[in-house]
């Protein structure tokens, strides 16, 4: 029987990425987002490639869209393997003694509440369900999780603190529920966002990627969704409560 993932934030970039990875394993994929035609552009576009995929339109800040999310999961194919909680904004933050609390208040909500929110309904439903294998959640957080940066603010270095803190705390509290919980922190990523802001001379443009990371690459949409693949595999059976940096050493030199 075909595993069963859900994608938050699946209809672009990373997310979008790792729905394609799946679907060529042939697995069951239902990707959420906040708009309707690119949630049901990319579902077409991922079941194209071999498995089954589907669009729920969510706003995962939201509990009762989170509730209805997992329902219609459960509805679909029976049963929530794994989780990926990719939904998140990067917004241009000022600094903290300007900082205003709308801003706070939505980076926060989009980058760690709804984390909170689906990793609390998708154990409840990997609890009740049986048992045919271990199931897996994964968290998107970010490099900036590890440490303060000059490139983020406030609001979004303390919001990825805070999910791998959440990832640490629900690995612990359900290790005997056949339940693993991993995150993955991406350093600088290629999106299309960042590609079109890298327009300029070559020899530049490498130096201002290899300054954030020794490779001199930015981390590929690509990276990220074989790595989220692999922690769901059973050769990840023994990481658990980790966080994976996904940053060509970055963090390793600072």
């Amino acid at each position: 029987m075909a595993n069963t993932i859900l994608i938050t934030g699946g209809t672009s970039g990373i997310g979008l990425a790792t729905a394609r990875a799946f679907s060529r394993q042939g697995a069951n994929i239902v990707v959420a987002g906040r708009r309707e035609e690119p949630g049901i552009h990319a579902a077409d576009e991922v079941n194209a490639l071999g498995g089954t995929c589907h669009f729920f339109q969510a706003d995962v800040t939201l509990e009762a869209d989170v509730e209805a999310l997992i329902k219609f999961v459960i509805n679909q194919f029976g049963r929530l393997d794994f989780a990926f909680n990719n939904a998140g904004i990067f917004l241009h933050e000022s600094g903290l003694e300007n900082h205003d609390q709308s801003t706070w208040d939505q980076i926060i909500a989009s980058n760690l509440t709804s984390v909170y929110l689906c990793m609390k309904h998708e154990i409840a439903t990997m609890k009740d369900q049986p048992k045919a294998s271990p199931c897996v959640i994964i968290n998107n957080a970010s490099i900036v999780g590890h440490r303060g940066s000059g490139a983020s603010g406030a609001a979004y270095t303390a919001a990825k603190h805070g999910v791998i803190g959440l990832t640490r705390q629900a690995a612990v509290e359900n290790t005997d529920q056949m339940i693993r919980v991993n995150a993955v922190s991406p350093g600088p990523t290629l999106t299309a966002a960042t590609a079109a802001g890298l327009n300029g001379p070559a020899e530049a443009v490498h130096a201002k990627i290899s300054a954030l990371n020794p490779t001199g690459e930015l981390v590929s949409v690509e990276d990220i969704a074989s790595t989220v693949v692999f922690l769901c595999s059973p050769a990840a059976s023994m990481i658990n409560g980790q966080d994976i940096p996904l940053d060509g050493g970055q963090l390793a030199k600072l």
